[in-house]
């Protein structure tokens, strides 16, 4: 008798919906997606660098343990199945990798089945990342259901990942200050949850500048104000990898 998918599909509906820290429980995330879909290994990655004509992608959260230089790839428009997915906007559906034109981008399979799905990831009109799932070995082939349920587990990633970026814009008073000095447009692109991360950070940095200057603070001050963020920075990262270490022991 099949698995009814529906039970780990809610299982990841309700943790989509309860979580208010994605960035505390990505690997929690991972692995519920991947069995709500009946994936060995699920990955998704998101948009994080890059210009607006010139996109990166950068792994988000893996639920299996990957290797160092999976986490440092950022694959662009066209580079690599992930980038053919951003570029295209379509899902990728293959059934067996190892005998597809796709055989040289696949790595590190050992353990995995034949077939994989990459998904696109999208808020709106636009594609923030994609969903990579891997079949179990010994597994019959993902087919055109395994790949509907996939779009419905990326079309949940995506709301929760713009859920997450409006309240970071919403408890940011700074990003209040910043949006209310942008054109409608770009609020626009900013309040949908479209726009990565790390040029949301840029835009917040500028107008941080800005402020600090209109304000009448000499350069010198400025940099002794982004040097206290950097310090602020460096702390935070030092616990967490405390934190980390201790829930190894």
């Amino acid at each position: 008798m099949a698995k009814n998918p529906l039970g780990p599909l809610r299982d990841l509906a309700l943790f989509l919906r309860e979580g208010e820290d994605l960035q505390a429980h990505l690997r929690e995330l991972a692995e519920l997606a991947a069995g709500a879909t009946e994936a060995a290994a699920c990955s998704v990655m998101l948009l994080s660098e890059g210009d607006e004509d010139a996109p990166r992608l950068k792994l988000w959260c893996a639920s299996q343990d990957l290797p160092a230089p999976a986490w440092e790839r950022t694959p662009g428009r066209g580079e690599g199945i992930a980038g053919r997915v951003l570029d295209s906007g379509q899902p990728l559906l293959i059934a067996d990798i190892a005998r597809s034109e796709y055989a040289p981008l696949a790595h590190g399979r050992e353990e995995l089945g034949a077939s994989f799905i990459c998904a696109p990831v999208v808020v709106g009109r636009h594609v923030i990342g994609v969903i990579n799932l891997s079949n179990r070995a010994g597994a019959p082939p993902f087919g055109a259901d395994d790949l509907r349920l996939a779009e419905i587990v990326a079309a949940l990633i995506g709301k929760s990942v713009q859920v997450e970026r409006l309240q970071t814009l919403i408890r940011s008073r700074v990003a209040h200050l910043s949006l209310a000095q942008q054109e409608r447009q770009v609020v626009a692109r900013l309040t949908d949850g479209s726009v990565p991360p790390a040029r949301l950070a840029k835009l917040l940095a500028k107008s941080f500048f800005r402020d600090l200057s209109a304000a009448g603070f000499e350069p010198g001050q400025i940099i002794e104000a982004a040097s206290e963020i950097i310090g602020l920075v460096s702390s935070d990262i030092r616990r967490f990898k405390q934190r980390k270490a201790r829930g190894q022991r």
